[in-house]
């Protein structure tokens, strides 16, 4: 579904509950729209889609304490069903912004002067980090990368062999045809390595994207890196614009959006779990 499809369906459901007059979860005006907003969320995002799932943890529906006269809802109940009522309309023009930004940021910028197209991805990370790293290779492979096509020294079968050089083995990998995904955070800047690997590549390749890991922001970005360049990890929209870029510039087979962002959400739970702990 086009961008503007998608945004014409969300403010059609804001408009919509501006006609709700009867806060109440037995009002025929309130279900219609409930159920109107439920079709639409699958239509626009996924029935596995986080959005979805929001929507459905707000409860309209409530057991009374006691009836007032012309009601079966205490004023708490009222209460309670306004606020749900009015997050809901909060989250339908937070999502219309989300896709917004999405048309206005055509496209990530992955290069710094005139590149050649990329044959390899190189993931220049933290030791410390390599849990969270898996978790982007996964990404990789779903949107069609394969295993020779990414190198990232933390992960077994991705990095160096065993007896090699370590510094060797990464200044024969970056070129002009490698795209470095830088993933920050405070670990990354606490490695000397780290450091040194972000000079080193960014002389040696003309291609990257800064990822950023919270609670590590924007703010924080410091040496060579433009922090315009990048997104944060648990940024579901940009990894899909990143997905488009990257089927394009490895000319990938899509995959299926609806497999996509089954597999991205999934990614997306752990990396918010981790980002969490």
């Amino acid at each position: 579904m086009a961008d503007n499809q998608k945004i014409k369906l969300l403010q059609a459901l804001i408009d919509g509950s501006v006609k709700i007059k009867d806060k109440s979860s037995n009002d025929a005006d309130f279900k219609a729209w409930k159920t109107m907003v439920e079709k639409d969320l699958i239509k626009i995002f996924g029935i596995d889609s986080i959005e979805l799932r929001e929507f459905k943890k707000l409860n309209f529906f409530y057991k009374p304490r006691h009836r007032t006269l012309g009601s079966n809802f205490t004023r708490e109940d009222r209460q309670i069903f306004t606020r749900n009522l009015d997050s809901l309309v909060k989250s339908l023009n937070s999502y219309i912004l989300e896709i917004k930004e999405t048309v206005d940021d055509k496209e990530i910028p992955i290069d710094r002067s005139h590149h050649h197209t990329p044959n390899k991805i190189f993931i220049s990370h933290a030791s410390s980090d390599s849990r969270i790293v898996e978790e982007i290779i996964d990404l990789l492979e779903n949107i069609g990368l394969g295993s020779n096509q990414i190198f990232c020294s933390s992960i077994e079968g991705y990095g160096i062999n065993l007896g090699d050089n370590f510094l060797e083995a990464i200044k024969s990998e970056i070129n002009d045809s490698v795209l470095v995904l830088f993933i920050l955070s405070n670990n990354f800047y606490s490695s000397p390595i780290c450091l040194c690997e972000m000079g080193a590549t960014w002389v040696m390749s003309t291609q990257h994207i800064p990822i950023l890991i919270p609670p590590f922001d924007f703010a924080n970005i410091r040496g060579v890196i433009p922090f315009t360049q990048g997104f944060k990890i648990n940024d579901a929209k940009k990894w899909n614009l990143l997905k488009q870029q990257l089927e394009t510039a490895f000319k990938l087979n899509p995959l299926n959006l609806s497999t996509w962002e089954r597999k991205r959400d999934k990614a997306m739970l752990i990396i918010d779990d981790f980002i969490s702990n």
